[in-house]
């Protein structure tokens, strides 16, 4: 994919959520309020986890880079990700999906580096927000849930996340036409 797609991409995600956190439906905020430790979720973002790093990863090693040893490093990342799920069940939800967030933020960054479009840094800045919070979620992933509550504790506060995530998913698709021909 080349920047416009990842901007696209990234855009609809943000516009996604933001339209999520606006809606103002208890039913859908305790299914969010219940994202951290869930099950289901926690199999789906590891598998996904797991997939993405050997395809994109461990497939494409070089001899230089242990190539050889594909087989090996991917049966080591398949029983951690097994592990993970029998050991660490508490919050895993929160680990894998910062885990993803991580692999994406790398892919559009790859994307961006050294093209030549200004506007490309409001995606560039967005991405190092989501590398941080990812890594703070993923070192402290209970802290997802007291933000979660505190965030649904009025639903002012939500709404104006949500409406703050979504103008700039707006605004970052405005963007991503500026350098569409790339």
């Amino acid at each position: 994919m080349n920047l416009f797609e990842y901007s696209v991409l990234t855009a609809f995600f943000l516009l996604a959520m933001g339209t999520i956190l606006v809606v103002d439906r208890s039913s859908l905020n305790s299914l969010i309020r219940g994202f951290p430790r869930s099950q289901k979720l926690s199999i789906l973002f590891l598998c996904a986890g797991l997939a993405w790093f050997t395809y994109r990863h461990v497939r494409n090693l070089s001899d230089a880079d242990f190539g050889e040893y594909r087989m090996v490093i991917g049966l080591i990342a398949l029983f951690l990700c097994m592990a993970s799920y029998v050991y660490i069940k508490d919050f895993l939800a929160v680990r894998a999906l910062c885990i993803l967030a991580l692999f994406y933020s790398r892919e559009v960054l790859d994307a961006a580096f050294l093209q030549e479009p200004n506007a490309r840094l409001f995606l560039v800045s967005i991405i190092y927000l989501l590398i941080v919070a990812s890594l703070y979620f993923g070192a402290w992933p209970y802290r997802m849930r007291d933000f979660l509550n505190w965030l649904f504790g009025t639903p002012s506060r939500s709404s104006r996340l949500g409406l703050g995530i979504a103008t700039c998913g707006l605004i970052l698709f405005g963007f991503s036409f500026t350098y569409m021909d790339l």
